[in-house]
């Protein structure tokens, strides 16, 4: 195994057992334990716990990014039609927390309180998730998709923490319990807003 896949394989192991017992009940000496490498090898590529959970945290940061990013083809019917690129949207970000729990469980739960540099990189989360919605919704608004009299900054805030907060419950808290459709919730999801804010009837 060669130095960078050493440190992936550190990192993968970190990330699960933050995800599972936190932050402060995680040692690196379960780290190393669970990637099955002696201490020293840890330190070759991490300074610390706190550079090992930041640098999970950044890397979080940009796959959320590319998640964020993902567009239809300019010339499919996801990306003319308002509701349907929403729905595009939104199943994108589902789709992400599913199919990586631990990450949703750090972003959205672990992550929090745990001191100013770390909330920093949190904090980075919310803001782009609340500008995505808020460009969406501007954009839609200037397409004459959606309604022009709705509180953009209220319902942009509104939006980032309704798509945050059902991402964690499906994605971690009802995980375990049931196995999810990402087509139904988003199709839930979708049709709960778009009726409050779409010009456009139909979801169809």
């Amino acid at each position: 195994m060669d130095a960078e896949q050493r440190k992936k394989q550190i990192l993968q192991c970190a990330k699960k057992l933050f995800a599972s017992k936190g932050y402060y009940q995680t040692q690196i000496s379960d780290i190393q334990h669970a990637a099955g490498v002696a201490r020293g090898t840890i330190y070759q590529y991490f300074k610390n716990k706190d550079d090992i959970f930041e640098t999970i945290l950044e890397n979080l940061f940009i796959e959320w990014k590319n998640a964020l990013d993902k567009k239809p083809d300019a010339d499919s019917d996801d990306f003319k039609n308002g509701f349907k690129f929403f729905r595009f949207k939104i199943k994108s970000i589902f789709e992400f927390f599913d199919e990586d729990p631990d990450y949703c469980n750090i972003l959205l739960r672990i992550g929090l309180g745990l001191g100013e540099n770390f909330d920093k990189i949190i904090r980075r989360f919310d803001i782009q998730m609340v500008d995505l919605a808020n460009n969406y919704l501007k954009a839609g608004i200037k397409q004459k998709r959606i309604k022009s009299d709705v509180d953009l900054e209220l319902l942009s805030n509104l939006l980032g923490g309704a798509i945050m907060r059902t991402a964690y419950y499906y994605g971690v808290t009802k995980k375990s319990k049931d196995a999810i459709d990402i087509d139904l919730l988003t199709e839930r999801f979708v049709n709960t807003f778009c009726y409050g804010i779409f010009v456009e009837q139909k979801i169809s």
